[in-house]
């Protein structure tokens, strides 16, 4: 196993205790709530944060695996050099200026967010919305920093270094 899948096999375990806590708490919301009547807002919170940090961070895990959504009607009979191509240029022409534009149209709203280190709307929620919110801008982040580092690891040239 190599440092880098290793980092990657670390990082989706991270994301498997989020989302194991993230079923515990909605366990336990469902059972205060329903048993003893009594809802408890951080921990409903909480468990909605958990939910979109393994979603939205999860996507590099998926990329990592190429187990991310493909529309595969004609990808599945391609060879793996055409397969290569299309990735690529799927990469470039579509995904690249897809994270550029939300990252472009969430920059403000998470910077506002941030300058009032904005808290839940719901009375006695958690205060941090304003980390919530900076998911928005982490996930297509970490998404490009991902495919950029691959695409600098796989050019001749970065081959040709490792080999000296």
């Amino acid at each position: 196993m190599s440092e880098r899948s290793g980092f990657m096999e670390k990082y989706g375990a991270l994301l498997g205790v989020i989302t194991l806590l993230m079923v515990l708490l909605s366990f336990f919301t469902v059972v205060s709530r329903n048993l003893f009547n009594v809802v408890f807002i951080p921990v409903q919170e909480l468990a909605v944060y958990c939910h979109a940090t393994a979603l939205m961070l999860g996507m590099v895990y998926a990329w990592h695996h190429d187990k991310h959504v493909r529309v595969d009607v004609f990808y599945q009979g391609y060879t793996d050099t055409t397969k290569n191509r299309v990735n690529f240029w799927g990469t470039m022409l579509l995904m690249l200026p897809m994270m550029g534009f939300i990252i472009w149209s969430c920059f403000e709203y998470v910077i506002n967010a941030w300058l009032r280190l904005e808290g839940s709307g719901e009375t006695g929620g958690l205060p941090l919305m304003f980390l919530f919110k900076s998911l928005l801008v982490l996930m297509p982040l970490t998404l490009i920093a991902y495919v950029l580092t691959q695409w600098l690891r796989s050019t001749p040239k970065a081959n040709q270094s490792e080999g000296k």
